[in-house]
């Protein structure tokens, strides 16, 4: 700075101030677009949750006698009893949006075979959500025939 004019160091400063100003706010937007780790709270998740309890809760007053599959908008829904036929279980079939398996109450049921075949035949279901059934299938669907 030796020998520079003050106005061109004072520049100089003013610039250097500028430039910091600059990065720091483009951190903090670049920090607050970031996505959260595990997506919680994202606006698909909770449009998917949404979807699940306005159903959930429309039905609440009637079980179903058995399983049935339901479409809203561009969502398939499965609904069937719980193993006690006191509640209604609600699963998204195909969820966009992590989680990707959303059931609404949380209960144990359990899916014939009938209702399984067509899941994986006409591929109704993620491959997440197919697992997780799977684990509900009536035993006698895996029985030697």
């Amino acid at each position: 700075m030796i020998g520079l004019p003050i106005s061109v160091s004072d520049n100089n400063g003013k610039n250097r101030m500028r430039h910091l100003i600059l990065l720091s706010l483009l951190l903090a937007v670049l920090a607050s677009c970031s996505p959260e780790g595990d997506w919680r709270e994202s606006s698909g998740e909770k449009r998917e949750w949404s979807v699940l309890q306005g159903h959930e809760a429309e039905a609440r007053q009637s079980v179903v006698k058995e399983p049935r599959f339901v479409q809203h908008e561009d969502y398939a829904l499965l609904v069937t009893p719980n193993n006690s036929n006191t509640e209604n279980i609600w699963i998204m079939l195909a969820p966009k949006s992590p989680p990707f398996y959303k059931q609404m109450p949380r209960g144990n049921y359990t899916i014939p075979c009938d209702v399984w075949e067509k899941i994986k035949s006409e591929h109704m279901a993620s491959s997440t959500v197919e697992e997780v059934i799977a684990s509900h299938v009536a035993e006698e669907c895996y029985s030697v025939r």
